[in-house]
């Protein structure tokens, strides 16, 4: 496992394409952290004269999205790409053991990449006294979101070796964690007008999205497609069956529901998560959900690829 270890992080740097992701995320969360205003504080940093790290934190779930992705990409297509993926299913170790070396080095290669912004806090404390307790949560959050992303990522590079195509669909997935977690005050003004397609949502919604990664696990059509199929059909049925939106005077009476609904939402909700240890409060829920998430999409990863190595 080290020597794959090894192999993969050395891969990051033998090409500029190392250097350039972590040059391009360092510039890019700089300006955007100097320059946007996406809290409404009343202008750019400048502007707002304030020793806080809060623009840099909100904006990184989104440009995490879209950069890690560029990290996982390779992990798995480019030995594809370059046939030596069959040369490591050969090697006698198990494959979780080269999924877990190739996932150390993207990690390794993640802290390299958030060091590299470490110049924003330094300028913070040149020009006075920041509050370092919610910079070190910050920067704690990032890495498990940082880390949770980059499993997705090298789940799916090791579904294809077209590592175009693994970057554009780790981004899509990744861009709805983000998503789900933005859309939470859309469900709870739904739970509490149609108390039952809210919840008809956060219960299947999950459902096929694991039926999906086990159709692309096991490479089974009809189980994707069954997944669509009820997706589409469950959630669009639920407004034709229900009753009409509720009274604002009924409110109160399916609060319990729409409680349940926000509450489920806050569990499974990625920047919820994010954002409680950003705040520095480094509390066990979010560390075993950003846990669960890494486990879930090795483990797949490692499971696809033993199909693969024994078809």
């Amino acid at each position: 496992m080290i020597a794959i270890f090894r192999r993969e992080l050395r891969g990051y740097f033998d090409s500029l394409m190392g250097v350039g992701i972590i040059g391009a995320f360092v510039v890019l969360m700089m300006l955007l952290s100097l320059l946007l205003d996406p809290m409404g504080q009343g202008g750019d940093w400048f502007k707002r004269g304030e020793l806080s790290m809060r623009t840099f934190f909100g904006i990184f779930p989104w440009v995490a999205a879209v950069v890690v992705p560029a990290v996982s990409m390779r992990l798995w297509a480019e030995d594809r790409r370059q046939a030596t993926f069959e040369m490591l299913m050969t090697l006698p170790i198990p494959t979780w053991q080269v999924a877990l070396g190739k996932y150390l080095a993207g990690l390794t290669f993640l802290a390299a990449m958030l060091a590299g912004t470490l110049a924003f806090p330094l300028m913070l404390a040149n020009f006075g006294q920041p509050d370092w307790g919610p910079v070190f949560g910050g920067y704690i959050a990032c890495f498990l979101l940082g880390a949770a992303f980059l499993a997705v990522g090298l789940f799916l590079s090791g579904l294809t070796e077209n590592q175009a195509l693994a970057f554009f669909a780790a981004m899509l997935i990744c861009l709805g964690l983000v998503g789900l977690g933005e859309m939470r005050g859309f469900l709870g003004e739904l739970a509490r007008s149609r108390p039952n397609a809210a919840m008809v949502h956060v219960v299947t919604v999950p459902i096929i999205g694991l039926m999906l990664l086990a159709a692309s696990v096991g490479r089974d059509k009809a189980v994707g497609a069954a997944a669509i199929a009820m997706g589409l059909l469950v959630n669009s049925a639920v407004y034709l069956w229900e009753e009409a939106p509720v009274a604002a005077d009924k409110v109160r009476v399916l609060s319990p529901q729409g409680e349940a609904v926000v509450a489920a939402m806050g569990q499974v909700s990625v920047l919820d998560h994010f954002r409680e240890i950003e705040r520095g409060v480094v509390y066990t829920n979010g560390l075993v959900f950003f846990a669960s998430l890494v486990v879930l999409f090795v483990l797949l990863n490692v499971w696809s690829l033993e199909s693969r190595r024994h078809s």
